[in-house]
């Protein structure tokens, strides 16, 4: 009987005393895995730090990608011979469609599994719950709301993928940026104010930001003014008036200050940053680098890019010989290690200024165009140079070389000497892209003189993703949207104020002078094709103000056609979504 008994005893717990799937799974108990690393204020604030590195990484410290949101704009020329072919550029199979596909779809894959992990937390209070909830819903708002303005309706996800997805499909865009709304609310309501947060972490001011952006991308006008209002009056925040920072008693102006190095956070006295991306030079994780050349990743290379090449530039006597008058690389107000590959389109070198040449904005320390001679000896060596630029300077505006005399580009291309923006090595060009005189002290072979090293083209400083000045922007469109041009005008001023402007009127204020006013204002800070597309203007505008997209300014030029608004959906992703389907966008189907 009691074999019997024990033979029953043993059955019953083989059929039900054993879950083979528990039995089989692993227990982490000396080391962190996906089961146990969600718990702690620890936990997540390194999840949250996984957030605030993509980003960098999407918008910053990508090198191929550094132009990417600028180039194809109003903005931007793409120098010859290293012209950029907008039709390989937006291909399916192209990097640039796949790349920001992929960086706000991991985005967004972080930020979903920091919010599915929350509700078994239980090592945070239901407060702590709320403000990693309030991040987590801040960075997939700023995934999709990406996303929805590149590529237009797109998939949405809201939890966390634990297991291989591959049927997919594209939601409305409409859908989509409901969803972003309705993260950012939440993220406005329960995101800590910013004086409490350190520098470089999102606050309610940053979500305000980019909550009035996307009400104005849904049409949500009153709304935009009234989270725009929320970062204008937040008493935590205000527009840099007078001089300050690291380069205080130097030459310049308050609106150089704000992009001097180390002035970009609170920490700086500076109460006009919103939203700034960190960055630390020669620290691991810190995102710049004295040593590393452009393969390496992690450096902003804004420098590089849009700078200008000055030893390219040459001077042609008229019995042929060429002078060059500047050395390179060279850490003053030429451009430091600049190669100009992006240089100005006319509009924004001389159109936007054309109202108030004299707008802080347009300084000699914000906009330089008068460049110091470093080989004087070459002035003195050729009286009729010296007498056209008697100060040792070569001013784009005012020098007049001599009768027979001209200018010359280092790839052999002759330019008019009377033309402004002669060339990419010689141009006007944003110093928000370098640090004049302050380069990290290991970036310079000889700091006397101020030569760099050769792995130079960095751009050394923090990035601002939000300044108080685009939120007075972001307002003044919402009021012309609402047929309320004097208050934008009340707006706009209060930028004009700071920057010793003229005042404009009611009358000029519509979208397109808001535009220009960004241009002014934001130039090398805003991410200028998600704003053009946003407001329905990229096509409109790239085919009036660069003129790669005519026929006439090179072969390798190609016509702009409205469907490059929207970038393609990459090939990558239909490939590899096998069990659905992820339709092309219109124009980009084989």
């Amino acid at each position: 009987m009691k074999k019997i008994y024990l033979f029953s005893m043993l059955a019953a717990m083989l059929l039900t005393g054993c879950n083979e799937d528990k039995f089989l799974e692993e227990k982490a108990l000396d080391f962190n895995s996906a089961s146990n690393s969600y718990n702690s204020v620890a936990d997540f604030d390194a999840a949250v730090a996984e957030l605030y590195f993509l980003t960098r990484e999407e918008f910053y410290t990508t090198y191929d990608r550094t132009t990417d949101l600028s180039k194809h704009t109003d903005m931007w020329i793409t120098a010859d011979p290293l012209q950029s072919n907008v039709t390989a550029d937006l291909s399916p199979s192209g990097a640039m469609a796949k790349f920001y596909w992929d960086e706000n779809y991991k985005l967004i894959a972080q930020a979903n599994t920091v919010l599915s992990r929350l509700g078994s937390a239980s090592g945070l209070t239901d407060e702590q719950k709320k403000v990693y909830e309030a991040k987590g819903r801040f960075f997939r708002a700023l995934g999709y709301r990406t996303l929805a303005y590149l590529y237009g309706d797109v998939p949405l996800q809201l939890t966390e993928v634990t297991a291989p997805k591959t049927d997919y499909s594209r939601e409305a865009k409409d859908k989509v940026m409901a969803q972003v709304v309705e993260d950012l609310e939440f993220a406005a309501a329960n995101l800590p104010e910013i004086n409490t947060v350190r520098d470089g972490e999102i606050s309610k001011p940053a979500a305000n930001m980019l909550l009035a952006e996307v009400y104005l991308a849904t049409g949500a006008n009153e709304k935009a003014v009234t989270a725009s209002s929320a970062v204008i009056d937040n008493p935590n925040l205000k527009l840099m008036t007078q001089r300050f920072g690291s380069q205080v008693n130097e030459p310049g102006d308050v609106f150089y200050d704000l992009f001097r190095p180390n002035n970009q956070n609170r920490a700086s006295g500076n109460t006009e940053a919103v939203w700034v991306i960190q960055f630390e030079t020669n620290v691991d994780g810190g995102g710049n680098n004295t040593s590393h050349f452009f393969w390496n990743p992690g450096s902003f290379w804004g420098e590089r890019f849009f700078a200008p090449q000055v030893d390219k530039f040459q001077i042609i006597k008229p019995d042929g010989t060429k002078l060059q008058l500047f050395n390179w690389p060279i850490g003053d107000m030429t451009g430091g290690r600049g190669i100009g590959t992006h240089y100005a389109v006319s509009h924004l070198y001389s159109g936007i200024w054309a109202d108030d040449f004299n707008d802080m904005r347009n300084s000699e320390y914000n906009w330089p165009r008068r460049f110091k001679i470093h080989r004087t000896n070459i002035l003195d060596e050729n009286p009729e140079l010296k007498a056209a630029m008697p100060d040792g300077y070569f001013d784009l505006e005012k020098t007049v070389l001599p009768a027979g005399w001209s200018m010359e580009t280092g790839f052999g291309g002759g330019v008019n000497a009377t033309t402004q923006l002669p060339n990419r090595f010689m141009c006007g060009y944003s110093t928000k892209m370098t640090t004049p005189f302050h380069y990290p002290d290991a970036q310079y072979q000889n700091k006397a003189t101020y030569q760099l090293a050769g792995t130079g083209g960095k751009t050394y400083t923090d990035q601002y993703f939000f300044r108080l000045a685009e939120a007075y922007l972001l307002r003044a469109e919402a009021y012309v949207n609402l047929n309320q041009p004097a208050k934008a005008a009340d707006d706009i001023n209060v930028l004009h104020n700071r920057a010793q402007a003229k005042p404009c009127t009611a009358s000029q204020v519509n979208i397109d002078y808001i535009l220009d006013e960004r241009l002014r204002e934001l130039t090398c800070e805003e991410k200028r094709r998600l704003t053009l597309v946003r407001v329905g203007k990229l096509a409109e505008r790239i085919k009036k103000y660069n003129p790669y997209f005519t026929a006439a300014h090179s072969a390798d030029s190609k016509d702009y056609d409205a469907h490059f608004d929207l970038l393609p959906v990459p090939q990558s992703a239909i490939l590899a979504n096998k069990d659905g389907e992820l339709k092309q966008n219109p124009g980009y189907e084989k």
